[in-house]
């Protein structure tokens, strides 16, 4: 072989081995925690998915906690603490539409305290949304930085004609105060790949679901509203308006998380799927 198409050789390899990404790897210690903020119930399952049929007798309201060295992350707050003694005073109508629950032992505070953590070791609160039921409690993290989608921010403070009965504006005025990063995209939080933010618009304006990679158990998809339930996914079931901002925008997040699931074997924990929350582990257990 010509000593030119050997240096070209080598030349391309070295190239190569420069230019390739060394992918980081998820850090030991991590844990994601698993919660419901109160429980919905009693309403029906079209409100989920267009052409449903029956009631949803009990559905969680989600969220989540990850334990990171680099620092705390909740994903979404749940329904606002205040409707545990004012649940129409806050929700008006929606209280008894969707057949809201709380107790004391479902505020944030005291779900906090079954690991060992206060509002104040939260470094980061990510929202799959501003809605009444995911950002609700955001306020209760004023020295926490909030992680939110530019286009949700707007779509809470000033929503499209129509869409404005799931936004409650108490829940969010504080956020004026707050360290906000406002993306416009996705985002790898701590540069390492355990936890990334991925935009998926479609259920609102601004929504998007995160993609947690843990050392031992796996890849981990939190949907928040990106798919209600199991179900949705399966069968490309989308909810009717306003549980849907953009039917076309809705079904192109779905492939997002299938194409994750099926690329990663990954585990998907949905915003209010009963029966998959039943199955999960939930604080203080754990997942590692």
């Amino acid at each position: 072989m010509k000593r030119w198409v050997i240096g070209s050789l080598l030349l391309t390899l070295l190239f190569g081995l420069a230019t390739t990404p060394v992918l980081a790897q998820s850090p030991a210690g991590m844990r994601l925690y698993v919660f419901t903020s109160g429980s919905l119930g009693g309403f029906p399952k079209a409100a989920l998915q267009i052409g449903g049929q029956g009631n949803i007798d009990w559905a969680p309201v989600s969220f989540y906690v990850l334990k990171h060295p680099k620092g705390n992350v909740i994903f979404d707050t749940g329904n606002n603490d205040k409707t545990i003694t004012n649940a129409e005073g806050w929700w008006g109508p929606l209280a008894k539409g969707f057949g809201l629950k709380m107790t004391q032992n479902d505020a944030i505070p005291a779900q906090l305290a079954k690991i060992g953590l206060t509002i104040a070791d939260i470094k980061y609160v990510v929202v799959g949304h501003m809605h009444l039921d995911h950002g609700g409690n955001v306020s209760q993290f004023p020295n926490s930085t909030l992680v939110v989608q530019n286009d949700e921010m707007k779509a809470a403070w000033w929503p499209d004609p129509g869409f404005s009965v799931y936004y409650i504006p108490g829940d969010f005025a504080d956020t004026k105060k707050m360290n906000v990063i406002r993306l416009e995209g996705d985002l790898d939080l701590f540069g390492d790949r355990s936890f990334e933010i991925r935009r998926a618009p479609g259920h609102t304006p601004g929504s998007q679901f995160a993609v947690v990679r843990l050392p031992k158990t796996g890849t981990v998809i939190l949907t928040s509203d990106v798919v209600y339930l199991k179900e949705n996914l399966e069968k490309n079931l989308i909810a009717p308006i306003p549980g849907t901002w953009s039917p076309m925008a809705a079904y192109d997040s779905y492939q997002k998380i299938r194409l994750v699931r099926d690329g990663e074997k990954a585990s998907i924990f949905f915003g209010h799927d009963p029966e998959v929350f039943k199955a999960t582990k939930q604080a203080p257990d754990y997942y590692e």
